[in-house]
């Protein structure tokens, strides 16, 4: 019953900020500026942005493999481990954030027809990024030697690596997860509402991108709470 409660709750509040949102972009002066006038500085923000993060992920590598090359004991071997279980998560999510945002890049200019070139550099990008992800991984098992982690290319490696994992980092992961999905349960509604007041307030259907991320949206809660109820 309390779980039920939280996702409505979380529906209502993402309601409201989506309406509130929309009233806001409908009410401003801003709506009826092109948005194609503007794609030359996205365009630069999001390549500056990207290389950045590829800068820090490799940083973050050679900081992790120049540690590992460390002759360590007691507690500097302890806090060597902290400190790389930081620079991992930072090389990690800097990785993942490659990919959306080199999409948004190819998007932006496949569909105002900029720059083809940008289009392959987004491309280009999102593979540098695909390749850096693979290679962050491999870093597990020479972080972690003592431990029995599964190597990337075995199947179902995301279930053996957290059966491998001991309770307290079942937890941490766990933990983490869960908020992730309550908060894109509550960002897809917001997307949603926002998309239906785009659509209500211009010529330009946005129909289709609601019924896919309601499609999202009923996947993946189905497949979550499927799972929680079958355990």
């Amino acid at each position: 019953m309390n779980k039920i409660l939280n996702l409505v709750l979380r529906m209502l509040v993402g309601g409201a900020i989506g309406f509130f949102l929309m009233y806001w972009v409908l009410s401003s002066p801003l709506k009826g500026i092109a948005f194609s006038e503007y794609s030359l500085w996205v365009n630069g923000f999001l390549l500056i942005v990207l290389i950045g993060l590829l800068l820090l992920s490799l940083i973050r590598y050679r900081q992790i493999h120049r540690l590992l090359n460390q002759p360590l004991t007691g507690d500097a071997e302890d806090l060597a481990d902290q400190q790389m279980y930081r620079w991992f998560s930072d090389g990690t999510l800097s990785l993942n954030l490659v990919l959306p945002l080199s999409l948004t890049v190819v998007s932006v200019n496949l569909v105002l027809d900029q720059q083809p070139s940008l289009v392959v550099t987004g491309f280009i990008v999102m593979v540098v990024g695909l390749i850096g992800s693979i290679q962050f991984q491999t870093l597990v098992q020479q972080m972690y030697p003592e431990r029995n982690l599964p190597n990337i290319s075995e199947t179902d490696y995301a279930l053996k690596l957290l059966a491998a994992s001991d309770d307290g980092e079942k937890h941490v992961m766990l933990e983490g997860l869960y908020k992730t999905h309550s908060l894109v349960n509550m960002l897809l509604i917001v997307g949603i509402i926002l998309l239906l007041f785009y659509s209500l307030s211009t010529s330009s259907s946005q129909l289709f991108s609601i019924f896919v991320i309601t499609f999202i949206l009923i996947v993946s809660n189905a497949k979550y709470y499927l799972t929680i109820r079958n355990r």
